[in-house]
């Protein structure tokens, strides 16, 4: 018998040895402790019994030790029993030699046993309740990450490798058992080797009786000095963990000090060797292969990760299996990727020409796209598998981007993808990128990103971060650089930056592939901004100039996770413009919170935009809906300057631009042309005629309970409808020209189209403006500094009401809500009073209504006089009110001109006699001064502190007054012309 039988039946005989002679000392203890038990109850005794047998059941069943019974019941070595029994009888043979110590124990003191019992149950106990202790919850992380593990279970194939994988199993255990029988498993790194192993060894492992697999991971040994004791030992640990063979660990010891050779060691100061036995490496493996023979199993020797070790730690692998090839029961299959193996210029022909000689059959892996595709389409919210701990929910919420990979793969450019995202560990490395910038919490869906843009730019930052540093330094903190599209100020089309052409040569192939996919004009075929829709340059990451900051938003989304407030996306503004097409009225959607005007005007602006730029196909039910509801939401909004003119102010355009667009020619179905006889519908709304009687614009726009913002809102509407404003407005302009005089000509001189097309619209609002203040004598000027600030803030800011509310005068800053309020009143009145009673022809700033006679077609001006007569004979009038001198020199001090512009040589803002008079008449001024000259300079109000506030500048009385009077001086002393026939008519 060889040496290493006879150690374990060593082994065995003492175990029976000393397992009878614990039993022995254990009842003599026992027997002392009995009689003090003679008094307990039965119960009691059973239920102790029970308890103990129970701990120790479960202790045994926590340390699998049912498992190992069964081995060794499986095994059936009878002899290993024998040997058992014998150390038993040998304890009883021997006892006479142990009297004394057998003795001791007798004699001991009884409560030793239930000491050392209670002592012993605690140590069982322990574990199992350490295990079973009821522990804090921990909350669940509220950010999830996909990990990077092979998977073991057939419903975690996401990549549909389990037929395959049962296959190559099917064959590995079809092909017997040859010595040296080796199987490669190629692929590239993320495709799956591992994982496809796993359910292969599953296949494996449900034929229990046939197969062992030992899995070899050498990357975790890559520092150890010999790999083939370590193989050794891994393969004894798996055959053991199988079977119960007790030989095979000392026939694996000894080959392993083979392998090691000579061992050295000092003792008190000598040195000592110790050489290993005689017996040879094939004499040990001999050894080994008759264990595994006799115990009838096959061993699949798994080894994982070659490509993950250096050059020379793989050698070493390789030479550790090869001198393990007389292992006859052994079938090894290595896991590897050639290229990287063979990844040296100098050693990678002769690395694959050792794998070739080396590997007997190889198996290839590779990931379809199409399997990645079907991978991120997947019904993410009803599929079971949660991709670990990630919930469903979350992948649904990045279904978009998902959708977007997907299709990318699916496209002709899928190819030119794959060295980024062509393997579940790229894409699930992506995944997490996603996860980690918040993405699902961002609803990409609300914003203006596009999806395409947005993974580019991603796999450069997941794959070239020292590029994408780059971009990010250039495009940021409102910069331009070499990689986003810049437009010239006289050139139409968008162009790349001279220097981007240049990177080609510093690039690799796919990063430069993913910059012409972002930013490469003639790639994205972007041409001229005039044609290009806004919803693409409000979304494209190519654009990044001061307007359109769009690159910069996609780098903060990644870099710093900061996703736009919906209110700044022009994807809002689109999808509620396409809720009203689908028959929503338009005040149901700004009612939504996203729209709430007290969180600011900016998205009623931006959404009364989009939709007059999207207008032109509306149904006459969505163009009545779109022009009744503006007019109505006028009044609500601001009227004061605020970075901006206010936004009532900004939405007469739009009003305008909307009866150009769909204020006529509408039906339920298609759109009729632009004929006069169509367009004329406009003036049909404006004037209130046909179907729109008592609708019209006009007299909605200046209705009673809209006061004197009302009549600003009406002349703003009338300046934008003059033709010799270049406005673009065709339709406007040709609808008051045939509205008049259905054969009048609609093109020609825009001078002449200008005066016919605004005579009616100036009469018809002058109308109103005499029949509202003029023939009722209320001063329009008292009216509007009576005017609250409220009408004024629009409910964006009629939180600031008190503030507006206060005197502006005894304000500090410039920039006070009180102050920016008396501004506004300020153009309220010159504005309304110029626009009426200027007699300016057009000439590219508007028509002055004054122009135009109340009725007729002579265009004399009369519109001009009744104006001037109305003004100083009733707003300025003193001897109606005391205070309408102040009226009067209001208007005066809000007329200054920049002397820089009027060539005085006094600083900042004078009077001066061509701009003192503005709208109104110089003569009639020079007359007024005439009459109240006196009586207005005995007031001295140089003292009285008042002061007038425009949008250019503050004026004085104190300051200013001497100047008004001096030119007053000059209109009045300028000699009056004798009157003529036709004044005195």
């Amino acid at each position: 018998m060889k040496m290493p039988e006879l150690l374990v039946f060593a082994k065995m005989f003492v175990v029976g040895f000393v397992g009878t002679e614990i039993f022995r000392l254990a009842f003599y203890l026992g027997a002392n402790f009995a009689p003090r038990l003679i008094e307990v109850a039965l119960c009691i005794k059973v239920v102790g019994i029970l308890a103990g047998i129970a701990l120790c059941l479960a202790y045994a069943f926590k340390r699998n030790g049912h498992l190992t019974a069964a081995r060794i019941g499986q095994s059936c070595r009878i002899d290993l029993l024998v040997a058992m029994v014998i150390g038993v009888w040998s304890n009883e043979l021997a006892s006479p030699w142990l009297v004394k110590m057998h003795a001791a124990f007798k004699s001991a003191d009884p409560n030793w046993a239930p000491a050392i019992l209670i002592l012993l149950c605690f140590v069982l106990l322990s574990p199992i309740l350490q295990n079973y202790w009821p522990r804090k919850k921990v909350r669940a992380p509220q950010l999830r990450f996909i990990a990077d593990e092979e998977i073991d279970e057939k419903k975690d194939d996401l990549l549909a490798s389990e037929a395959q994988a049962k296959s190559f199993a099917e064959t590995v255990l079809a092909s017997g058992a040859h010595p040296g029988l080796v199987f490669g498993v190629d692929g590239p790194w993320g495709v799956g080797k591992t994982s496809f192993i796993n359910l292969a060894e599953r296949y494996w492992k449900s034929a229990a009786d046939k197969v062992i697999v030992c899995r070899f991971e050498p990357l975790r040994y890559a520092t150890e000095p010999d790999l083939a004791d370590r193989l050794i030992r891994d393969l004894s640990a798996a055959i053991q963990g199988e079977v119960f063979v007790p030989e095979f660990r000392p026939a694996a010891s000894r080959y392993s000090r083979l392998l090691k050779g000579k061992a050295d060691f000092s003792f008190l100061g000598f040195k000592l060797s110790m050489e290993p036995s005689q017996e040879t490496v094939d004499e040990l493996l001999d050894d080994i292969d008759e264990v595994l023979r006799r115990i009838d199993r096959r061993v699949i020797i798994v080894i994982d990760d070659l490509d993950r070790l250096d050059a020379k730690t793989t050698n070493n692998v390789l030479f550790a299996t090869r001198r393990t090839f007389k292992l006859s029961q052994a079938t090894y299959v290595l896991c590897y990727d050639t290229e990287v193996l063979a990844g040296s210029k100098e050693d990678g022909p002769r690395a694959r020409e050792f794998l070739e000689k080396f590997v007997t059959v190889k198996l290839s892996l590779f990931v379809d796209s199409s399997s990645l595709r079907d991978f991120l389409r997947r019904d993410w919210e009803h599929d079971e598998s949660q991709l670990g701990s990630v919930p469903s929910d979350t992948m649904v919420k990045l279904g978009a981007v998902l959708n977007e990979l997907a299709d990318i793969l699916d496209s002709k450019l899928a190819a030119n993808y794959l060295p980024l995202v062509g393997d579940l560990r790229k894409v699930k490395r992506f995944v997490n990128a996603m996860l980690l910038m918040q993405i699902e919490k961002s609803n990409l869906g609300r914003t203006d990103f596009s999806k395409r843009d947005l993974i580019n730019l991603m796999l450069l930052h997941l794959n070239y971060p020292g590029l994408f540093r780059r971009i990010y330094a250039e495009e940021t903190e409102g910069r331009s650089g070499t990689f986003s599209l810049r437009r010239a100020y006289e050139d139409r089309e968008f162009k790349n930056d001279a220097a981007f052409a240049q990177l080609k040569g510093e690039l690799q192939a796919t990063a430069w592939f993913l910059l012409t996919q972002l930013f490469d004009a003639e790639t994205l075929e972007i041409g001229s901004r005039d044609n290009m829709e806004e919803s693409v340059l409000r979304s494209r990451a190519c654009f990044n100039s001061s307007d359109l900051r769009n690159l910069e938003a996609y780098l903060k989304l990644i870099v710093r996770f900061a996703t736009p407030e919906p209110q700044d996306t022009f994807v809002l503004y689109q999808d509620a413009v396409e809720r009203v097409r689908k028959g929503e009225p338009i005040a149901s959607v700004l009612e939504a919170p996203d729209f709430e005007l007290m969180r600011g005007e900016h998205a009623h602006d931006q959404f009364w935009r989009v939709l007059v730029n999207e207008s032109h196909d509306f149904t006459s039910v969505l163009a009545e809906d779109a022009l009744n509801t503006l007019i109505e939401y006028l009044p609500r909004y601001s009227a004061f300057e605020n970075n901006d003119r206010g936004l009532r102010q900004r939405s007469i355009y739009s009003l305008v631009r909307l009866l150009e667009r769909a204020g006529w020619g509408r039906t339920s179905g298609r759109r009729l042309p632009n004929s006069a006889e169509n367009v004329i519908e406009i003036a049909w709304r404006i004037f209130g005629e046909q179907a729109y009687r008592g609708k019209g614009l006009l007299q909605r726009l200046a209705s009673p309970d809209r006061g004197v913002l009302g009549w600003h809102d009406l002349m703003l509407f009338r300046l934008q409808c003059s033709a010799d404003r270049q406005g673009q407005l065709h339709n406007v302009y040709t609808a008051l020209i045939v509205h008049q005089d259905s054969k009048a000509a609609t093109s020609g001189l825009v001078s002449e189209l200008a005066l016919m097309g605004m005579r009616k619209l100036s009469q018809e609002v002058f109308a109103l403006f005499k029949q509202t203040y003029i023939d009722s004598r209320r001063n329009f000027f008292a009216e509007v500094d009576g005017e609250l600030a409220e009408a004024f803030l629009g409910i964006a800011f009629e939180k600031l009401n008190e503030e507006a509310s206060r005197d502006p005068q005894s304000e500090h800053a410039d920039n006070t809500m009180a102050r920016r309020i008396a501004s506004a009143r300020s153009i309220v009145k010159l504005f309304v009073v110029y626009q009426l009673s200027n007699l300016r022809p057009p000439n590219g700033s508007g028509v002055g209504c004054g122009h135009y006679d109340e009725d007729g077609v002579e265009d004399s001006g009369g519109i001009a006089k009744a104006m001037n007569d109305y003004v100083f004979g009733t707003c300025f009038n003193p001897e109606i009110h005391e205070d309408n001198v102040l009226l009067f020199l209001d208007y005066c001090l809000g007329h200054l001109s920049n002397s820089f512009l009027s060539g005085g040589d006094e600083e900042g803002y004078v009077a001066t006699k061509a701009e003192l008079p503005g709208g109104l008449d110089a003569k009639e001024m020079a007359r007024y001064w005439r009459q109240h000259r006196e009586h207005i300079k005995e007031r001295g109000l140089h003292a009285s502190g008042r002061c007038v506030f425009t949008s250019n500048y503050i004026a004085f009385y104190r300051d200013d007054l001497d100047g008004v009077f001096a030119v007053l001086d000059e209109l009045a002393d300028e000699p009056v012309p004798p009157p003529t026939a036709e004044t005195v008519a």
